[in-house]
């Protein structure tokens, strides 16, 4: 599809203005710990998954089957590539809880944080959506699972060790994996959600994408940033790899059309939020992933336009 500065800048800048704001309130100590928390929270599990469902629940029955392919796709190559990478920094001597940490950092995205904002205004509010709950779904679910699975066998000291199972069972507790779910169902279903509850949602909904952006930006405010070969690497893993991987994939499958499209484009965002929240509970290379989270961000307004240009060959 053709791309029109005016769509890129109503796609992009919303999301580094907003960012740029939480990370400057923080850097000022505008909110404290608690507060932080509090607005990640209301984010990730409120307005998110609300806006999530209503735009699945909304998505067309025909569109949404036919996204099968799409959907393993995307499994292979977030989850895939995570377990690949694992196991390439084990090769070079990371230790299991830095290459599970980093790992993650690389493979995962944060398209069900900034996704609404940054596809809607490119492809529209369907497909958009359908992508963003598309990728909450696999991305929570598989690759999150996984996470926690290797950063609990490889966390030293006493205490419970988690199974693969119940990673995957708190993961499908998760309200960013059951919201869509729930709307997805309703579509496949034939069933049409009232207009009460949908506008009763609306309101929580409108709020996710400024809420959950801004409170990026304030957890990345409080970490030191640092700028070595890794960092670079990661970078280049998710800005670069990892949409190769993933546009190869689709070009190989035969699929194309607008969700193809947003998936490559979608491939191309910074690193997942949640990266730096698992590198502070286990204290291990914070710096590294703040840095690589940061760089990421800022990479995104070269990354999405060049991976929007390379759609028109899919």
């Amino acid at each position: 599809m053709p791309i029109d500065a005016a769509t890129m800048t109503a796609a992009i800048a919303p999301v580094l203005l907003v960012l740029a704001l939480g990370f400057a309130a923080g850097r000022h100590k505008s909110f404290d710990d608690d507060q932080v928390r509090g607005l990640s929270r209301l984010a990730l599990t409120y307005a998110l998954p609300a806006a999530l469902f209503l735009s699945m629940a909304h998505f067309s029955r025909s569109n949404l089957v036919a996204q099968a392919p799409v959907a393993l796709v995307m499994l292979a190559g977030y989850s895939g590539l995570y377990f690949v990478l694992y196991w390439l920094l084990r090769l070079l001597r990371r230790t299991r809880l830095e290459a599970a940490l980093l790992g993650y950092t690389f493979a995962s995205s944060s398209v069900p944080v900034f996704g609404l904002t940054v596809l809607t205004p490119i492809y529209g509010q369907e497909t958009g959506a359908a992508v963003v709950g598309l990728v909450a779904l696999i991305t929570n679910l598989a690759q999150v699972s996984i996470a926690v699975f290797l950063l609990e066998s490889a966390a030293p000291g006493p205490g419970e060790r988690v199974s693969i199972f119940q990673s995957v069972e708190r993961s499908a507790a998760n309200p960013l994996v059951w919201a869509p779910v729930l709307g997805g169902l309703l579509s496949l279903a034939g069933l049409h959600l009232s207009p009460l509850v949908a506008e009763a949602l609306e309101p929580l909904a409108a709020a996710a994408s400024g809420v959950s952006i801004f409170a990026a930006g304030l957890v990345l405010s409080a970490h030191r940033l640092v700028f070595s070969r890794m960092v670079v690497v990661g970078a280049l893993v998710v800005l670069a790899i990892q949409p190769a991987i993933f546009f190869a994939a689709l070009k190989l499958g035969g699929l194309s059309g607008a969700i193809p499209s947003a998936t490559v484009v979608a491939s191309a965002f910074p690193t997942a939020t949640v990266a730096i929240l698992f590198a502070q509970q286990y204290r291990t290379a914070e710096a590294e992933i703040a840095s690589i989270m940061l760089l990421t961000t800022l990479g995104m307004v070269a990354s999405i336009p060049l991976t929007l240009l390379a759609t028109a060959y899919l």
